[in-house]
């Protein structure tokens, strides 16, 4: 048996790389031996495919057609899914060409899947992109064991409504045989949605088995849905931070600050992350008087999907938005952010976390946001930074003692910096200590093994059924 991994995008090279998916399948592949199959980032008028090895890790990528990264992968998947997952349908661009080619890529990932897998191999399926991609391999006669987990929100059902395929997308779904999902409410809102569909599909059979998890019976097979909310490797960020944080570039960065402190973002550039709110605030806050302790905001915003107007706009707008702020409220030895779009490495980003009195993570909506927790396990235990932290992120749900902020309440964001730069050391480490403890039972590996326990769980399952 061999673990098949499979995800939009495959990271086979040593360059940085943004997104928490990423990362979590590369620390599932530390502890896993298997393969990783995905689209390699590369756009060619013909397929093309390239095989390698990383250490304990085969991968195979193939190349898209241009027509296929417009209408796939900018259009359906990042103008109708990503919109309406993030409740941001005023986003939403649905085409008939765009759902049909979406179903031809997801054939295309099967089909690979297929030329390497046997019978009683895991396949683990990630993320939006690939919704219909389980069905295919079904199609194909494939009856080993399939998951999938889902990285992004899980919306209210009326919000799934606003797809024109959500019921040919959702029913694709129960190919599956376990779908993974970040948190309670995700599950609810998938939840009500089948209840309410109930009407249309009458052979379909719903166990709820409690607040984690309910199991969906149809047509003979069963799916089961579970919350498996994703984490940090939280060990590694703790043994790495005070080297990285001692290295010549985060020093740079710290006499570059002088006796100011530092508030931190971490962020791709994304509608959905709450930086024109975010820079608002830090306005706001900005306006209560500037003295030698003002803080500065380092922006790091990663540039993604730059080809789409929306994306485009924002970009513009938080350019003139920081130069605005910087033009009313910098002097000629202070300019209060700095907003940046380069992708730094990840060692490098956990030195700049540790430097940070402030981790600001304001997403208006996110489904987990890994940023959050990788600052907590970044943190000097001795004298640890404080993170403000939006409600309307996965992780609010289990880092309680972080600031919790609506990130639509600029005024109160600011009043939250405040308090967190005026935080006494005791109130700060009593904070960070509840935290790092549940990051530290609740780790990347707690994660990717309750998941594929359960997937081999479903693959004995498989046995029966067939039997195997």
């Amino acid at each position: 048996m061999k673990l098949i991994i499979v995800s939009n995008r495959v990271c086979h090279d040593e360059a940085p790389h943004s997104g928490g998916l990423a990362t979590a399948v590369k620390d599932t592949f530390e502890t896993v031996q298997g393969i990783w199959i995905g689209w390699g980032g590369a756009v060619s008028p013909s397929f093309e495919r390239k095989c390698g090895a990383q250490e304990n890790l085969e991968y195979r990528v193939f190349s898209l057609t241009e027509e296929e990264y417009s209408e796939y992968y900018l259009g359906f998947s990042n103008e109708v899914l990503w919109p309406v997952c993030h409740s941001r349908p005023d986003h939403l661009r649905y085409s008939q060409n765009g759902f049909a080619i979406y179903r031809q890529v997801n054939r295309k990932f099967a089909d690979e899947v297929l030329a390497c897998a046997q019978e009683d191999d895991f396949v683990w399926v990630h993320d939006y992109h690939l919704l219909l991609t389980a069905q295919a391999l079904r199609d194909s006669g494939f009856d080993g064991a399939v998951g999938y987990f889902h990285h992004i929100p899980v919306p209210s059902p009326d919000l799934i409504r606003t797809i024109p395929v959500h019921a040919q997308l959702l029913a694709a779904l129960l190919a599956f045989d376990i779908v993974g999902l970040q948190t309670r409410n995700d599950l609810k809102n998938l939840l009500d949605y089948f209840q309410a569909e109930r009407s249309r599909q009458p052979e379909m059979q719903i166990i709820q088995a409690g607040e984690e998890c309910f199991h969906l019976h149809c047509r003979g097979r069963s799916t089961q849905f579970g919350v498996y909310p994703i984490s940090v490797d939280t060990q590694r960020i703790e043994d790495q931070a005070p080297a990285v944080w001692a290295g010549p570039a985060v020093q740079e960065l710290r006499q570059s600050l002088g006796m100011r402190p530092l508030v931190l973002g971490v962020d791709r550039l994304d509608y959905s992350k709450g930086l024109e709110h975010k820079f608002q605030a830090f306005a706001e806050y900005l306006g209560g008087g500037i003295d030698a302790q003002s803080p500065v905001l380092l922006q790091i915003a990663s540039r993604t999907r730059s080809a789409l107007a929306s994306y485009q706009q924002l970009c513009t707008a938080l350019e003139a938005q920081a130069s605005c702020i910087n033009g009313r409220h910098g002097t000629p030895s202070y300019t209060p952010v700095r907003y940046v779009n380069t992708v730094y490495a990840q060692d490098q980003l956990m030195g700049f976390y540790r430097l940070a009195r402030v981790g600001l993570v304001t997403p208006v909506r996110d489904g987990m946001n890994l940023v959050a927790k990788e600052y907590v396990a970044a943190q000097d235990p001795d004298d640890p930074g404080v993170l403000v932290l939006s409600e309307f992120a996965g992780a609010a749900q289990e880092l309680t003692e972080a600031l919790l902020v609506n990130p639509f309440d600029t005024r109160s964001v600011a009043q939250a910096m405040e308090r967190a730069l005026q935080m006494p050391l005791l109130e700060r480490v009593q904070r960070h200590r509840a935290m790092l403890k549940r990051l530290r039972s609740h780790n990347i590996q707690w994660w990717h093994q309750r998941f594929l326990f359960d997937l081999f769980a479903c693959q004995n399952h498989v046995f029966e059924r067939t039997g195997s």
